[in-house]
């Protein structure tokens, strides 16, 4: 049993000895058009595929990429080769959006001869927000109180993207936000000190490390004294991660005061001498024993910045009474 739903479109079927006219011609051409439109919306949608970056060409001016785009209609737009825009039109403190979009200009159009055919063409135009033409952003540009591009005045985190991607053209940056972040969760498991930390006249005992729960030694089994503990644990990076955002720690125990350091190390082959920075120094208070001192606390991290080929992360901790963590977790985000 065949059934027909409804006739979605009609072409041109030729036969020998047909009488062939403008709009047969016409029509054929209409029917690939318009399923080459379906294909690019559907399936690929519309936005940048590839290419058309915007970056600072001088104080004033602009260079917009060669690139590959396709606008609402489904319809392709190519730059071949880089467009210098100058933006001495423009006012101090001006927000500007740089827009691409498709036109087609015919032979009457352009005041020519009459030759059958129409220019497929790419217009980009920079104009203020409130004015600016319908098409594909490839970015927003704001000029400084003197009407000039500085570093950083070009933001292309609002540029949509097509759905399939040339061949070597996906980066970190073209990835779904939900993609470019994301915590990496680990439980403590560290290792004893070996030096005597700053303001201690001994090294701290080590921790006791279970299967989900890392403890300090319990003090009936050290003479009565419970001195804490204390210990380092690296943090691995995942590959081409660009920044660390926030870091996480929860326990169920802490009866004295708990010391934290996240550490940036590694190696800084510019000045080629080893980097020991703390992006994070915080204290969690405890209560005494007999209250409950679970806790759960976030860190922001001010200097967010790795360099994804010569730095690591570790942290150091030391709780100077009854302790016990459950969770270590640290933010990455690809920019």
């Amino acid at each position: 049993m065949k059934k027909m739903v409804s006739v979605m479109e009609q072409r041109p079927h030729y036969y020998r000895g047909q009488l062939l006219l403008e709009g047969d011609f016409l029509a054929e051409q209409d029917f690939h058009v318009r399923a080459r439109l379906r294909h690019n919306l559907h399936l690929h949608g519309w936005g940048v595929a590839h290419g058309l970056k915007v970056s600072r060409a001088s104080a004033r001016g602009i260079s917009i990429a060669p690139g590959f785009a396709l606008d609402k209609a489904g319809r392709e737009i190519v730059v071949t080769d880089a467009v210098g825009v100058e933006l001495t039109d423009f006012g101090p403190s001006a927000s500007l959006e740089v827009v691409l979009s498709y036109e087609e200009v015919t032979d009457t159009e352009s005041g020519g001869a009459r030759r059958g055919s129409a220019d497929c063409c790419a217009a980009i135009v920079v104009a203020e927000a409130s004015e600016s033409a319908k098409g594909v952003l490839l970015a927003v540009v704001s000029l400084d109180g003197k009407g000039e591009v500085a570093e950083g005045a070009i933001d292309d985190s609002a540029v949509r993207r097509v759905r399939v991607w040339a061949p070597e053209s996906i980066t970190a940056g073209d990835l779904h936000p939900d993609l470019k972040r994301g915590w990496l969760r680990l439980p403590f498991r560290p290792h004893p000190l070996v030096n005597i930390p700053r303001g201690e006249k001994e090294i701290p005992p080590a921790f006791r490390i279970g299967a989900t729960e890392c403890l300090s030694p319990d003090p009936h089994e050290a003479e009565g004294k419970d001195r804490g503990a204390a210990g380092t644990m690296s943090i691995p990076i995942p590959p081409h991660a660009t920044h660390v955002t926030r870091m996480r720690i929860a326990g169920s125990v802490n009866e004295g005061e708990l010391l934290i350091n996240l550490l940036k190390g590694g190696w800084d082959p510019d000045k080629v001498e080893h980097v020991k920075e703390a992006i994070v120094e915080a204290r969690i208070q405890g209560k005494a024993a007999g209250e409950k001192s679970a806790f759960l606390e976030t860190f922001e991290i001010a200097d967010t910045s790795l360099n994804p080929e010569y730095q690591t992360l570790s942290v150091w901790l030391r709780g100077t009474r009854r302790t016990a963590l459950s969770l270590i977790a640290v933010e990455f985000v690809y920019w």
